[in-house]
């Protein structure tokens, strides 16, 4: 399938607060992940969002932010363009430090939707921030995702060693007056990783937020950061009280570096040379009477049970998730 713009993407909001499931939102920075999560989401019929933090844009790009955003872009939309689903593209935690690239994005098109974190401003200069870039956005087929509270733990580049929970009535104000389309709340999350059983989880104050907005006539879908420690049963009950959006990256990093690291221990005598031998990589071991397996060496090797193993953990998520067979994709839609 290819990949969707944002007006797509609104309406699996819509149907997701309808039906009462959730997106999760999977971070990615290579192409390993990328391809695991096409697979699982495709077999589970359900659309996928991927999103793209600074830092992975850094890493992709070679420490070029601007190259990497835009060559992780084109590999989702070539990539994507097969497989029977939706697919969509988030900006993850940009800043008003990246605010001309944000302004690039739009112009281009290149996502559909984007994640202005000014969390760590005061309200007002929050709402200033955010509004710029809903403004830029407006009428270019691009979702904006503002944050409102602070999320304890480590996200990438943006950090915060306390967590300040979302109000509710200051909500309302702040949807109003940033135009932002969707809500990032703090309710009890955590960055990086975390356990459910010691959060202390106000899913009441999600309720009360929900509820605030419901009546101010706003039907703005509430995003939810930093879970991934939370259990099955917390997701369900955020998911049940009105977030749309699940965000996942430690989950998948864990994932990706537990499965290379069993398989090089599994495969180290293939790899590394036994004692006595002398470790002349440069030569490749041309004079040794021992040489490395290059089947078991081929990055692709240790790449593929990356893929597996992530299509197989993304599974469990997304049926979590409540996701599994809501795809609004419709055999024979056209490239956004």
């Amino acid at each position: 399938m290819p990949y969707c713009a944002g007006a797509g993407l609104d309406e699996v909001y819509r149907k997701a607060q309808r039906e009462r499931f959730a997106l999760m939102a999977n971070n990615i920075a290579e192409p390993n992940v990328l391809i695991g999560l096409l697979a699982a989401y495709a077999q589970a019929r359900s659309d996928l969002l991927l999103q793209i933090s600074p830092g992975a844009a850094k890493f992709a790009g070679g420490g070029d932010k601007r190259a990497g955003l835009r060559g992780l872009c084109a590999l989702v939309r070539e990539l994507a363009a097969p497989w029977p689903i939706r697919v969509f593209i988030n900006l993850d935690h940009f800043t008003a430090e990246e605010m001309e690239l944000i302004r690039e994005v739009i112009a281009e098109r290149l996502v559909s939707s984007i994640m202005i974190d000014a969390s760590s401003e005061s309200f007002e200069e929050n709402v200033r921030i955010s509004r710029t870039v809903a403004d830029a956005a407006a009428g270019r087929g691009i979702l904006v995702e503002a944050e409102l509270g602070k999320i304890e733990g480590v996200e990438d580049e943006i950090s915060s060693d306390m967590a300040l929970y979302t109000d509710p009535d200051q909500a309302v104000d702040f949807v109003r007056r940033s135009g932002a389309d969707l809500l990032a709340i703090s309710v009890g999350t955590q960055h990086g990783v975390s356990k459910g059983h010691d959060l202390e989880l106000r899913v009441d104050l999600a309720e009360r937020i929900r509820d605030r907005l419901r009546q101010a006539s706003l039907r703005t879908p509430l995003v939810l950061h930093g879970t991934s420690g939370l259990l099955a049963e917390q997701m369900r009950e955020m998911i049940s009280n009105g977030v749309c959006k699940l965000n996942r990256d430690t989950h998948y990093q864990y994932v990706y570096s537990r499965t290379a690291c069993e398989y090089f221990v599994d495969h180290a005598d293939r790899i590394l040379p036994p004692d006595g031998v002398e470790d002349d990589v440069l030569g490749l071991f041309a004079t040794s009477i021992w040489s490395p397996d290059k089947k078991a060496f081929d990055p692709r090797a240790v790449g593929r049970k990356i893929q597996a193993k992530v299509q197989e953990i993304a599974l469990g998520l997304l049926d979590q998730a409540g996701s599994a067979g809501k795809t609004l994709y419709r055999e024979g839609e056209a490239r956004a």
